[in-house]
C-alpha cells in the first residue's frame, strides 16, 4: 500500500515538474520558510486516493492534511506518516533534491515503508525485517544491500538539514561545532534525497535538526533495514510512538554514525 501511495504521488508530482506557462506552480507561505505549492496538494490528495482504494486503515497524518481512512475497531493503532514533496523549494525551483515519503506505524513500531525520488527514476521499500528493495527505471524489484562509502568521518561527505533561520540561528551558537570534523557537508532542503543517498551508500550519513517524524519515518525504516543506525544525538532510538518534532536526529553507517555522535558530544 506504501508503494502504490509513492507511486500515485509520483505520477502527479512528475506532471508538473519543470513546468512553464499555464501550468506553472501556484505557491503560497503556510507559515514563515514553509513553502507550500499546489503540486504539494495535489500529491497529498494522490496518496489519500491510492489508500483508500487500496483498503487502508487507521489515519494519515500528512505534513499538510490529517485524514481519518475508517472508523472499525482497532484502527486507531494505525498511523500513514506521510510527507507528500519532501523538498518544497528544490523541487519548485526544478532541481531534483525532493522526493515522496510514506510509512506505515502501528502504535510505537514502523512497519512499512515507501520513499521514492520520481525525477530520478529510483524507488525504496522495505517491510519489517524483510530488507530492502530497490526498484528503478530500467529494471524491475530487487533486494539490495549496501555500506559505507567511506570509514572515517574525516573523509566522508555528510547530509545537513535545519529547518528555517530560527533554528539556524540557534544552531550557529554552538550547535554546529562537529562540523570541521567532516570532510564534506551536503545541504538539499529535503529529507528525502540525503535519505535515500544515504541508504544507496553514497552518503556517510547525515544529521537533521528541527525534524518531525512525517519527514523521515520511511527512509529510518528502509536505513534500519540495511543496518543504518537513526537515533537522537545521544544515540537513543526514536520513539516512534510520538509525532512531536525532534531537536535532532542522527543518521549514519554504524562506524561513521559512531564517529559522528562522538564530534557532535565532544565539540560542545
Amino acid at each position: 500500500m506504501a508503494r502504490a501511495a509513492t507511486a500515485a504521488a509520483s505520477e502527479v508530482l512528475l506532471s508538473r515538474f519543470r513546468a512553464h506557462g499555464s501550468n506553472q506552480l501556484d505557491t503560497y507561505y503556510k507559515s514563515p520558510n514553509a513553502l507550500v505549492t499546489d503540486a504539494d496538494l495535489a500529491s497529498d490528495d494522490a496518496i489519500v486516493g491510492a489508500l483508500r482504494k487500496a483498503g487502508a486503515l487507521g489515519r494519515i497524518l500528512s505534513e499538510e492534511s490529517v485524514t481519518i481512512l475508517s472508523d472499525f475497531p482497532g484502527d486507531e493503532s494505525l498511523t500513514w506518516l506521510v510527507d507528500p514533496l519532501c523538498g518544497t523549494v528544490p523541487y519548485s525551483t526544478g532541481m531534483d533534491h525532493w522526493g515522496v515519503n510514506v510509512a506505515l506505524r502501528q502504535q510505537g513500531d514502523l512497519l512499512a515503508a515507501s520513499l521514492r525520488l520520481p525525477s530520478l527514476g529510483i524507488g525504496l521499500s522495505a517491510n519489517t525485517g524483510g530488507g530492502a528493495i530497490l526498484s528503478g527505471l530500467t529494471h524491475g524489484d530487487e533486494s539490495f544491500t549496501s555500506s559505507s562509502p567511506r570509514e572515517k568521518l574525516s573523509e566522508s561527505a555528510i547530509g545537513l538539514e535545519i529547518d528555517g533561520p530560527d533554528e539556524w540561528r540557534h544552531q550557529l551558537v554552538s550547535g554546529l561545532r562537529w562540523i570541521p570534523r567532516v570532510s564534506q557537508v551536503n545541504m538539499f532542503a529535503s529529507t528525502a534525497y540525503p535519505m535515500a543517498q544515504v541508504c544507496l551508500g553514497r552518503l556517510s550519513g547525515a544529521v537533521f535538526y528541527g525534524i518531525e517524524p512525517v519527514h523521515f519515518a520511511a527512509g529510518a525504516m528502509i536505513a534500519t533495514e540495511l543496518g543504518v543506525l537513526v537515533t537522537d544525538a545521544n544515540a537513543n532510538p526514536i520513539d516512534w510512538s510520538k509525532d512531536d518534532e525532534l531537536a535532532v536526529v542522527v543518521v549514519g553507517w554504524p562506524v561513521i554514525h559512531e564517529q559522528l555522535i562522538d564530534a557532535m558530544q565532544t565539540s560542545g
